[in-house]
């Protein structure tokens, strides 16, 4: 079966001083281009889901040659540039990321798309009850159904379309048999997040 890859680049970093995230460099790389390195072997196909022209100039410059997607609606956060990303995949499933997740592991997300036949998304719960929505593989019929009724619904949650649908948890044994530090899960929010990545 073929798959497919949302990378969602349209935050605007406030967190990190409005700094383009996916732009920033790690040991000379930006920080998109690891993430993906990690999904090029697992999907057949990578959209970068972006906030508007402007930003698909500037990535598309060091990055040509991929799909991109522009937000459709203003202020809805990730929930736009996913559904803008959704409908350009050619597949049935798709994985959706942030930009900001160097450390992806694809025998994870292998993991993940073997999981999700007979179920609209395959999103891992940590041990505390929380999801993690933008490390999770989505049917994209289904998502892009549930996606725009929650933005028309006013909704800017990134959970909001996923409690309509047929889910299947996985928990944080099955990552860790694979990923042991669950390292896959880590994100740049801050300066701070960033000085560790480089470390790492």
């Amino acid at each position: 079966m073929a798959y497919s890859a949302i990378i969602l680049a349209g935050g605007r970093g406030k967190r990190m001083g409005y700094q383009e995230k996916s732009m920033m460099l790690v040991h000379g790389m930006p920080l998109i281009l690891y993430v993906i390195k990690s999904l090029k072997n697992v999907a057949d196909e990578i959209i970068i889901s972006v906030r508007d022209k402007n930003q698909e100039e500037l990535i598309s410059r060091i990055l040509p040659g991929y799909a991109y997607s522009c937000d459709k609606y203003e202020n809805k956060g990730p929930l736009s540039g996913i559904l803008s990303g959704l409908s350009l995949c050619k597949n049935e499933y798709c994985f959706i990321a942030a930009c900001d997740m160097p450390f992806i592991d694809e025998d994870v997300v292998k993991m993940l798309f073997r999981m999700s036949e007979g179920y609209d998304a395959v999103i891992p719960r940590r041990e505390n009850g929380l999801f993690e929505p933008l490390h999770a593989v989505y049917r994209c019929g289904q998502m892009i159904r549930e996606t725009r009724k929650a933005i028309e619904a006013g909704e800017t949650l990134i959970l909001s379309p996923i409690f309509k649908m047929n889910v299947n948890s996985i928990g944080m044994k099955d990552i860790r048999d694979i990923d042991p530090d669950i390292r896959t899960f880590i994100n740049v929010n801050t300066p701070e997040d960033m000085e560790q990545i480089i470390n790492i």
